[in-house]
Parts: structure tokens; C-alpha cells; sequence
């Protein structure tokens, strides 16, 4: 009974939780008590039976719950032999069925010859099964084939590999409801270039010149705000379909900030702009978080995705890279004061070849520092041809959004880049020295340089000289009255003199024989400045982390045969990819002749508004962040396994209007919040949903889960405990010891911060390769060995987990308890309705108020004080759907 005693009140928690919020029917107290007593958990899981509980939730959590009780099959595959509900099928199929069997079957299982005879694009072909036979039973959908094959029983498909588990849930639980069909509609394969044929460059999309195209007619012209209106317009209508309604003003409010801030609003805010009625009241929003330094905080963070920023070098040692975080800031700031991206491009590039070179543009080219670095190749001339792609791809893939990669061994595949074209571009690189050698010298010496104005430069080369003539005078000065003493030393002190610290002493010993007292005196006196100088060297300039050359004359590039460094083949120059009709490369060598200038020719051809790709790209990359993914879906490819644009005449538009606007992207921002479908609601209408699965007409508002970074700024935010200073040196934030013993050094390379330091946003947490905060590695973090165009957003257990029973979630929910006592003390109701305003970001209705009353009466009722039941209310808040998700 002691363990029953022990578990009871976490299992009451959580199922009371369940309970008020419509997840499960709570239990009386000896059902709970049985339930308890069944897991017979000992003293030291027990404080774990959170962890418990939240497993079974959590697809629930997720949207993925299944009411239906349990039986396993021959196999073992948990599925349900419950009655199925009807009600739901139908919404279930048209909101994620759909969706999945077009991307995941359809391509295979459609056309005149279906794979295994079995055709999945309408019921009948689905009731009619193939060779294998029906893929749905009717009378017993718990036995059907087709959950046999996604759960490889007796067959394997799809057969790439599994399913994800939430997808086969989703499939799972539309089956056993009977596999509802809407009448009359068919499946479509996505769109797919045929196996093996390469693009034409004369005539495929993204290789034209980027050309504005004219703005559409549209019926609808009252609905139209901005010309990016009338294009999405134009193709709803033309399939037939409606927009959906306008989402809420609040919810509109809550968009933007996470848009250009990745913060909530707060509460004062969120009511003066609920209260301000005047016409532009949207726009003063959208103009103050422009404006607002957090800006370029989040679309920073956009941009260290892309270019894979991390702060260590990966592989076992996964050293520090010094000064990384300097890049960290240059890129915020360049946002933040909406620097234009074709100099943006440059300074990243040829910051350090440019005729107005500076600090910020040297600090800039900390971009070639960024990779995996390894510091004892077996091969170190493979491992140089390593690095050097690992460049030309995350340059081709971030600015151009070709896969170059492809082309490294052979001809590309599917693009028309010949194998030479590779070679030709790596050839701009490949003056380029590695990240170092072995040693932190060799790293300082390759990859660190101090930097300043002209006239810090010339001040601090006069001071280091006056300095080191200060030293070796000093050091004179002492050996001429040592060396007078040293004969008469015995054999004991010649060798306690090599130690600085006796040598006073020990010619103290020799007045007045040797030495009088006025030159023992000047011997203290020659050591005190010794010491004194040593204290206080000159000031050093700003180190920082950048590219470095071998010089004016670089390496020659050849053709290596299967990308075999060992077997070069033709010697190349530099040269842009052909299929661009490019002109031929203008190289010019920088004045200072510490590099041979092709890098700058490179930056200047991918800058240029000629360029077919560069706009286009970026002008994607901006609507993906905003509206949850891209015009073109494949942000870093845009070649023939690209996804092809859903309004290609959209993206020539908005990558005209990025050029017409100087390349700065805050007009393109301002443009894009003020059209109408940037204000449309959440959800669909039913036809849309059947007519366009996916979206891509972009009939409504995507909904999407906050990233990991926004995920922690936010808890901070609500608990009032953010610290929002811009800026400066990463921090370390306290990782669990289980974590850390997950290191080959359990803790090396992680010196945990001081607690009011750790309260920073999380763009400013130290970024190790080998080591991440649980909270952003749960919640899908970027990949930092490769380029991140788009974050995924992966379901699993270990997310509700990490937000219901780490240590960081209920320290948050401790302090969040702390800061609505103080401010509402002894009002609970106000306490209430205040936790709902900051994790809403809304007003909360009465029902919503009074049924948190009810959970916090239910814990006191169960024997929590007050002080705990206000502390589990506030990390149920942190765990709600609403305060998760941006829709």
C-alpha cells in the first residue's frame, strides 16, 4: 500500500487534467488506488509515474487519439476490436487519409498498370484490393490487409521503409471506422517529372530571367488587398473553391509576433490592440516588431539554419570553434537593420576581398567556418575535397537552391550540371585553407585574425610596440645585475633561481658582498615592473572567426574521376554553371594579396539581379516562413526533384518586387502581412479540403506547432522571467546529468551558465553539435551537419514527456505559480484567468476560467496545498494545445 500511497497523487494529477479538459472520464479514488497498485512501482520510479501517464496521452496531446480499447493481434500490433464510431471517418479521411495515401501509395497504386493490380484512387478500387485481394474487410476492418501491410505483417509497404507511427495511427484508426470514401472522389498521384529525363534549361521555370509578371482578374475584386491577393485568388477560383473566413484579431495578432519575433504578445498588449480601432492598427503592429531588436533574434535563427551555424566542430573531440558566436550577431544584426541581402550575399562570401572591407564584413566570413571539421582524417587530402563541398553545396543549396552535390562524382542525375560544372565551381573555393590541422594553434593560425578600424589597427601596433620594447629593456635591465650574481650561486640555488619566485631571496643573500643595497633596490623595483607589465598588456583587438587563404595563388582544381581526389583528371578554371547562360567570371585580386579574388567574382554573379535563382529562392524562403512552407515546397531545391511551384507567376512577382525594393526584405514582410489570405482563418471549408488536401492553393491559414526555440522563449515569457538582452557570448543552460553521461567526457565543453544567465533566448544558447538541450532536441531542432531548409515536426512520446516531467518545465510552471501569486495574491480566480490570458494571448471565456477553477478546487480536494495545486495548473497551461500551436 506504501507504493499505492506514494504514486497516487501524480496519478490523480494527471487524470483529473484529462478529465476537466475532455481526455478521459476520471475515476473514483479505489479505481485509482487499483491502478496504482498494478504498476507496483518502486521508491525510486515512482516519482516517474508521470512519465507513465503521459504515454498514454499522448497521442491525444497530438490530435491522435483513438477511444477504442486494445487487443493485439497474432503479431503483436497493438489494434483495436472495440466498436468503431462512424461519426468523424469522413472529416478524418479529407484532413490527413487523404493526404498520406497520395504522397505515400497513390504514386505506385495508380494508372493502367497499378502495382500488384491494386489501384488506390477511389472506395471501389480500395474494396477491390489487388492481387493480394481486398485491402479493406468490411465485416472485420481490425483484419484488414491493408493495416497488415503498414504494420509489416504479411506484407511491407509502403516498401522504402515504415510508416511513421502517427501515420500509421491516423490510417489505423480510419480504417477500423469503416474506411470512409467522399463520393466520387479520386485519388492523384503528386506531380512527378518522368524517372530519368533531364530538365530542359531553355524552357524550365526557375533557369528564366525573372521577369514581373502581370497582376490576375479576379471575380472576387472587393476581396483583393494586395496584388498577392489576386494570385491566390485566381487559382481558387479556377479550381472552383472559396477562402476561408478571416481568423480573429487576436489570432491575426498572435501570427505576427510569432512571424517576425518568435515571441507571444502579452496580455497589455494583446487588449491595447484588441481595444485600437482605427484602420492601420495592424500595420503600427507590424511596424513595431520591425522595428523591435527581437526581429532579427528570429530571422536569424531562419538563416543559422540554413547555414548550418553550430559553435563546435562534431566528431569525437567536437572541439569549440573560437569566436563563432560573433557570426551569430552579425547575422542579427544585418536583419535587424534590414541590410540588403545582395550585400548580405557578399559579405558572407568575399566579406573579407571586398574594396571596403571592415570588421563586420570579416566577421562575416565566419559563414566557411561553420561545418564539421575533422582534426585527424585518415586521408587529409580527401578530407580537404570533404570540406570544400561541404562549402559549395551549402552555398549552392542556401543562395541558389540547386543541389551542386549531385554532380561531385558524376554528371548530375536530373539537373544539366555536367560533372565539370562541379569542379568549376569548386574551383572559386579552392584557395580556401582547412578550419586548421591538429592543434588550437593551427586553428588560430588558419581561421582567427584581429580585427579593427584603420585607426585602432595603427594605435594598437604602437602600443604592442612600445610594450614589447618596454618588456625586453626590463628583461635587460634584470640579466645585467643577475649575471653578476649567478658565479657566486651554489649548486641549490642555480636551480631554485630557474623559479622567479626565489630570486629576490636569493640575492638578498648576496648584500652588501655583491650587490649594494641601492642595486638590490633596483633589482625589487626591475621585478615589480616585470610583473606590472606582464598584469597589463596592451588591449587586443577583436578576434574573430573567418576565412583565410594560402595565398594570392591558389590551389589548381582538376576533375577528379568518382570524385577520387587521388585521380585527378582535367584541369579546370573557375567557372559559373553553364545551364544559367552565365557570362564568364571577372576575377580581380584584392589590393591586400592575401587572396586571389574569385570568391568576390562568385559572390558578385550569385548577388547579381541577373541571376535567375537568387531571388527567386529568398523571395520562397520569406513566404515559407510566414505561412509554414514554401511556394515551392523543396526551399533548398529547385532543380528537377524540386516540388514544382503551386503559383509560379506568385514567386516571379514577389522576387521582382525583393529586387524593386533595393533587396530588403522588411517591404516584402510588410506586403505580405497586409494581404487578406495572410489574415484568413484556420480552417477550411469541407470542398476545399477534398479538392486540395494539402493546401496548396492556399484556401486557408496552415496551422503549425511552435518551433523549439519559440517553444522555450515562450515559457519563459509567460512566467515573466525572459531575459531579452541582444547579443553577446553564447550561454549554457543546466542539462540533466543523464544527459551528459551520454558524452565519451560526461560535461566536457559544457560550462553550465549562472542561473539569471540561462533565462535568455534560446538563439543565444550555445549551439554543440554532440550536446543540445533536451527541450530544443525533443522538439525537432535543425540538423547542424547540413544545410535546414525546413523544420520538421515530429510527434513523439518524449515531447508531452519533456513538457509534463523534466525538470525544466516544472521549475518554469514553479516561478510562473510565483509571479501570478504576487501578482494576485490570494485571488484565485484573478490568478486563473491571468495564466489563461498569457498562455492564449486572448481573452479566456468564463467556461475556460471556471473550469481551471475546478482543477485547482480538485487538487486542494485531493490533499495538494495551495501552493502545489497553483503550480500544476500553471504546467497544465504550458502543456495546452493552444499555447503550443500557431494557427
Amino acid at each position: 500500500m506504501r507504493e499505492a500511497r506514494g504514486i497516487r497523487p501524480a496519478a490523480r494529477f494527471w487524470t483529473r487534467w484529462a478529465g476537466v479538459f475532455g481526455l478521459v472520464e476520471e475515476p473514483s479514488n479505489s479505481a485509482l488506488a487499483s491502478r496504482c497498485m498494478h504498476f507496483r512501482l518502486c521508491a525510486g520510479v515512482r516519482a516517474r509515474f508521470v512519465a507513465t501517464v503521459a504515454v498514454g496521452l499522448v497521442f491525444a496531446w497530438a490530435g491522435n487519439a483513438s477511444a477504442e480499447q486494445p487487443a493485439r493481434t497474432e503479431r503483436g500490433t497493438v489494434r483495436s476490436a472495440a466498436p468503431r464510431p462512424q461519426n468523424g471517418g469522413a472529416t478524418l479521411f479529407r484532413e490527413r487519409v487523404a493526404s498520406i495515401l497520395r504522397r505515400r501509395c497513390v504514386t505506385c497504386h495508380s494508372g493502367e498498370e497499378p502495382k500488384g493490380g491494386f489501384r488506390l484512387t477511389t472506395r471501389e478500387g480500395l474494396l477491390k484490393g489487388g492481387e493480394s485481394g481486398p485491402a479493406i474487410d468490411p465485416a472485420k476492418p481490425e483484419n484488414s490487409l491493408l493495416l497488415e501491410a503498414i504494420n509489416y505483417e504479411t506484407l511491407e509497404m509502403p516498401p522504402q521503409g515504415r510508416l511513421p507511427p502517427e501515420e500509421i495511427a491516423t490510417l489505423t484508426k480510419w480504417v477500423l471506422a469503416g474506411a470512409p470514401w467522399p463520393d466520387g472522389l479520386v485519388l492523384q498521384p503528386p506531380r512527378q517529372r518522368p524517372a530519368g529525363r533531364k530538365i530542359d534549361p531553355k524552357t524550365y521555370w526557375a533557369f528564366q530571367p525573372i521577369r514581373r509578371p502581370p497582376v490576375p482578374e479576379v471575380k472576387n475584386r472587393q476581396w483583393v488587398r494586395t496584388p498577392i491577393d489576386a494570385f491566390i485568388l485566381a487559382r481558387l477560383e479556377a479550381n472552383g473553391l472559396k477562402p476561408a473566413g478571416d481568423a480573429s484579431r487576436a489570432t491575426v495578432l498572435r501570427r505576427a509576433y510569432y512571424n517576425l519575433i518568435g515571441l507571444p504578445p502579452s496580455p497589455e498588449q494583446v487588449r491595447a490592440f484588441l481595444a485600437d480601432d482605427a484602420p492601420d492598427a495592424f500595420e503600427r503592429v507590424v511596424e513595431e516588431l520591425l522595428q523591435s531588436p527581437h526581429y532579427g533574434e528570429h530571422w536569424g535563427r531562419h538563416w543559422l539554419d540554413i547555414v548550418r551555424f553550430a559553435e563546435t566542430n562534431s566528431y569525437e573531440r567536437d572541439g569549440d570553434k573560437p569566436h563563432a558566436w560573433r557570426y551569430r550577431d552579425y547575422v542579427i544584426e544585418s536583419f535587424n537593420e534590414d541590410k540588403p541581402y545582395d550585400r548580405f550575399i557578399l559579405e558572407q562570401l568575399a566579406g573579407d576581398e571586398l574594396p571596403d572591407r571592415t570588421p563586420e564584413t570579416i566577421i562575416a566570413t565566419g559563414y566557411y567556418r561553420l561545418g564539421i571539421w575533422d582534426d585527424e582524417p585518415a586521408d587529409p587530402l580527401l578530407a580537404l575535397y570533404d570540406d570544400l563541398d561541404d562549402i559549395l553545396t551549402t552555398t549552392c543549396q542556401a543562395f541558389l537552391g540547386l543541389t551542386m552535390n549531385c554532380a561531385r562524382c558524376h554528371e548530375h542525375k536530373l539537373d544539366p550540371i555536367p560533372h565539370r560544372d562541379y569542379y568549376r565551381m569548386l574551383a572559386f573555393f579552392n584557395g580556401v585553407r582547412r578550419f586548421g590541422v591538429r592543434s588550437y594553434q593551427s586553428i588560430r593560425d588558419a581561421s582567427v585574425r584581429m580585427v579593427g578600424t584603420p585607426e585602432e589597427i595603427a594605435r594598437h601596433a604602437e602600443e604592442t610596440r612600445r610594450y614589447r620594447e618596454a618588456v625586453a629593456a626590463n628583461a635587460e635591465a634584470l640579466k645585467d645585475i643577475e649575471k653578476r650574481v649567478r658565479p657566486h650561486f651554489r649548486p641549490v640555488e642555480k636551480q631554485d633561481f630557474k623559479d622567479e619566485r626565489n630570486r629576490v631571496a636569493i640575492m638578498r643573500k648576496y648584500v652588501p658582498q655583491v650587490l649594494s643595497e641601492e642595486e638590490f633596490r633596483r633589482y625589487v623595483a626591475l621585478t615589480e615592473e616585470r610583473d606590472r607589465l606582464r598584469r597589463n598588456p596592451p588591449k587586443p583587438l577583436m578576434e574573430v572567426l573567418c576565412v583565410k587563404e594560402v595565398g594570392p595563388k591558389p590551389r589548381e582544381t582538376f576533375v577528379l574521376q568518382r570524385g577520387n581526389p587521388h585521380a585527378p583528371g582535367e584541369k579546370v578554371e573557375p567557372g559559373f554553371i553553364s545551364c544559367l547562360n552565365p557570362p564568364e567570371p571577372r576575377i580581380v585580386p584584392p589590393a591586400h594579396g592575401e587572396s586571389c579574388g574569385r570568391r568576390l567574382a562568385l559572390a558578385q554573379w550569385i548577388a547579381s539581379e541577373k541571376n535567375p535563382l537568387t531571388a527567386r529562392v529568398m523571395a520562397n524562403r520569406i513566404w515559407q516562413y510566414h505561412f509554414g512552407r514554401g511556394i515551392v515546397r523543396t526551399p533548398n531545391n529547385f532543380g528537377a526533384a524540386s516540388i514544382p511551384p503551386t503559383h509560379p507567376e506568385l514567386l516571379d512577382w514577389l522576387a521582382a518586387e525583393l529586387i524593386a525594393s533595393g533587396w530588403r526584405l522588411k517591404p516584402l514582410h510588410r506586403l505580405i502581412m497586409k494581404s487578406h489570405v495572410y489574415h484568413l482563418a484556420s480552417t477550411p471549408d469541407r470542398e476545399a479540403v477534398e479538392k486540395d488536401p494539402q493546401n496548396d492553393l492556399f484556401s486557408h491559414f496552415d496551422v503549425r506547432r511552435l518551433t523549439a526555440e519559440e517553444i522555450r522563449d515562450s515559457i519563459l515569457c509567460v512566467n515573466r522571467t525572459i531575459d531579452l538582452q541582444v547579443g553577446g557570448p553564447s550561454i549554457y543552460t543546466t542539462i540533466p546529468r543523464e544527459v551528459l553521461q551520454g558524452q565519451s567526457r560526461p560535461g566536457a565543453g559544457w560550462p553550465t551558465s549562472p542561473k539569471e544567465k540561462q533565462r535568455r533566448r534560446s538563439v543565444y544558447i550555445f549551439v554543440k553539435r554532440s550536446l543540445r538541450p533536451p527541450i530544443l532536441e525533443v522538439f525537432d531542432a535543425a540538423d547542424t551537419d547540413f544545410t535546414c531548409p525546413v523544420r520538421f515536426e515530429t510527434t513523439q512520446p518524449s515531447q508531452p514527456l519533456m513538457l509534463i516531467n523534466s525538470e525544466f518545465i516544472n521549475e518554469q510552471a514553479r516561478l510562473f505559480a510565483e509571479d501570478l501569486e504576487k501578482a494576485y495574491p490570494d485571488d484565485l480566480a484573478a490568478q486563473v484567468e491571468e495564466a489563461l490570458w498569457r498562455v492564449f494571448q486572448r481573452p479566456p471565456s468564463k467556461g475556460e476560467i471556471e473550469r481551471g477553477l475546478r482543477f485547482v478546487r480538485g487538487l486542494r480536494q485531493d490533499g495538494a496545498d495551495v501552493r502545489t495545486a497553483r503550480k500544476y495548473f500553471c504546467l497544465m497551461c504550458l502543456n495546452l494545445n493552444e499555447f503550443l500551436y500557431v494557427d
